[in-house]
C-alpha cells in the first residue's frame, strides 16, 4: 500500500508541476520542435465510413504522401499527397506549401479536370475527397498562429497528457480546437474540434505511433464526427530521409500521373 501510494503521490506531484510551471505556448513549441526528418515518403490506405440508416458503408482509398523540411529559405515545410487506389481517384493529388509565417498554400489536381486549381481561403472548410477532413485540417498550425491555455492534465491509455485549448487569431472554420498532448514525447494524441464553445464537431484520436531511424509519426489517425461517420488513415509504410527531388514539390508535377 505504501508503494502505490508513494507511486499516487509522485504522479500527482509530477502533473501539477508540469500543469505551474509550462506555459500553453511553452508546451506548444514542444510539439513543433521534435526532431523532424529532412524528407519522408508516407504510404496510406484511407477508410471512410458512412452511416446510411442502420447499415454503415465503407470505401477504401491508398495514396503516397510526400514531405520535406526546410531550414532556411521563405518556405518551412512542402508535401504532396497523390493517390494510387481506385481507378475513380488515381492522380487526383494536393500540393501544400507552408511558409515560414504559419500561412499554408494549397494547390489540387483532378484528373478529369486536367489542371491544378489553388485552394481558395472560403474552400478550406469543404470535404477533402468526401472524407471526414477539411482542407484546413491538413494544414499546418504554427503555435502563433493561436490564442492558447492551459487546462491542466489527463491521462490517456497510461500516458501523462497536457491539455490545450487553441483559439485562432485568423479566420477559421473551427471557433477553438481542444487538444491533448503526450508530455513524454511531446506528441500530439488527441484533438477535439468545436464549432461554437459547447458545440464539438470531431474528433481526431492518433495512436500506433511508428519509429524509424529515431523519427516518430502517428501510424494511425482517426476523426470520427458527431453524427458517427469517421475516416481513419492507417500508416502502412513511413521512410524518412528518403531523399526527395524538389521536383516533386512543384505545381507542375502535379499534372505528371
Amino acid at each position: 500500500m505504501k508503494t502505490i501510494s508513494s507511486l499516487l503521490l509522485f504522479t500527482l506531484f509530477v502533473s501539477d508541476a508540469l500543469s505551474q510551471d509550462i506555459s500553453a505556448y511553452e508546451i506548444m513549441e514542444r510539439v513543433f520542435s521534435i526532431k523532424k526528418p529532412q524528407s519522408s515518403i508516407m504510404e496510406i490506405r484511407l477508410e471512410v465510413f458512412r452511416k446510411k440508416g442502420k447499415k454503415i458503408k465503407k470505401k477504401i482509398r491508398e495514396f503516397i504522401r510526400y514531405e520535406k523540411n526546410y531550414e532556411k529559405g521563405k518556405y518551412r515545410l512542402k508535401s504532396m499527397a497523390r493517390f494510387t487506389k481506385p481507378d475513380v481517384v488515381k492522380g487526383t493529388s494536393l500540393l501544400s506549401w507552408v511558409n515560414n509565417n504559419g500561412k499554408t498554400e494549397q494547390w489540387f489536381f483532378l484528373p478529369k479536370l486536367k489542371s491544378v486549381k489553388k485552394v481558395k481561403a472560403k474552400e478550406r472548410s469543404k470535404s477533402f475527397l468526401n472524407t471526414d477532413f477539411i482542407y484546413e485540417d491538413l494544414e499546418s498550425r504554427e503555435p502563433g498562429l493561436d490564442s492558447l491555455i492551459s487546462l491542466g492534465t489527463e491521462f490517456i491509455d497510461g500516458q501523462l497528457c497536457k491539455i490545450i485549448m487553441a483559439w485562432p487569431k485568423n479566420e477559421s472554420t473551427y471557433f477553438s480546437r481542444k487538444l491533448w498532448i503526450n508530455t513524454n514525447n511531446w506528441a500530439i494524441v488527441k484533438i477535439e474540434f468545436y464549432l461554437n464553445e459547447s458545440k464539438k464537431h470531431k474528433t481526431l484520436q492518433l495512436s500506433d505511433f511508428i519509429e524509424r531511424n529515431g523519427f516518430y509519426t502517428p501510424g494511425k489517425l482517426q476523426m470520427e464526427t458527431s453524427e458517427g461517420n469517421k475516416t481513419i488513415m492507417h500508416i502502412t509504410s513511413y521512410r524518412p530521409d528518403i531523399g526527395l527531388n524538389e521536383e516533386i514539390f512543384s505545381k507542375s508535377f502535379l499534372v505528371k500521373y
